[in-house]
């Protein structure tokens, strides 16, 4: 389990190292690799000394822990302002679709970055961290829920605000990981909104889904399969 930072940094100065080390090691998974992000390389990228480096963390892992921290609170920041009370007037769908495209910028922002933390991020963080950083989350959708303005098809709002932030995690961060072929990050959008909206709400008309290639594609080839059915004839 890696350490925190070894010591917190107070004047601007301090500040201002510990952040050139966080945006270098950042940079380094993006533009290499993991492997090339050694204390070396991440102070030489961050343009101070190694032992400036070390003033700050023991090692690389606590570099990545303090990362992990950094993209905990950019993604409560995120999430905060598209749950906001303000916004209860809104459209479900539309709520869903902005949190969605929130959580896909801050991926897109730094790929590197989550890829590295989606394996490595439950090695060098403290367990409780994570799971407190979980609830934070899970709490937003749950009150949600329950303060929309649009009545729900699920029973347990607990069950179903956990069940929520667990897909949503897991289906973005494999996409990140595996990047499959065939689904951008608009189809992702637009699959994952129309699957929550279906399980929340019951489904919300085609027409109101963000629009992707491959859902516009499926209309077009629903409907034409509907006007050979009617006809009575299929294509060999």
């Amino acid at each position: 389990m890696a350490p925190s930072a070894r010591k917190r940094p107070q004047q601007p100065r301090a500040k201002e190292t510990v952040r050139a080390i966080l945006e270098a090691t950042t940079q380094i998974l993006d533009r290499e690799s993991l492997e090339a992000a050694t204390t070396t390389r991440i102070a030489e990228v961050a343009g101070v000394s190694i032992g400036s480096l070390y003033q700050y963390f023991s090692h690389r892992d606590a570099i990545l822990d303090a990362l992990q921290d950094r993209e905990f609170e950019r993604t409560m920041a995120v999430m905060q302002s598209v749950f906001a009370d303000g916004n209860l007037g809104k459209a479900p769908i539309e709520t869903v679709t902005a949190a969605l495209r929130g959580l896909a910028h801050l991926y897109a922002q730094s790929p590197g970055l989550h890829r590295v933390l989606a394996i490595e991020g439950l090695r060098v963080a403290k367990a409780e961290r994570v799971q407190a950083f979980d609830l934070r989350v899970i709490e937003l959708v749950r009150h949600f829920l329950l303060a929309a303005r649009a009545p729900l098809r699920v029973n347990n709002v607990e069950a179903a605000a956990f069940i929520i932030f667990q897909s949503v995690r897991a289906t973005m961060l494999a996409h990140l990981l595996e990047r499959p072929a065939g689904l951008d990050v608009d189809g992702l959008v637009g699959e994952l909104t129309g699957f929550l909206t279906a399980y929340v709400l019951g489904g919300v008309p085609a027409a109101r889904l963000p629009e992707s290639n491959g859902a516009s594609t499926k209309r077009k080839t629903s409907r034409a399969d509907s006007r050979l059915s009617s006809r009575g004839t299929s294509r060999p």
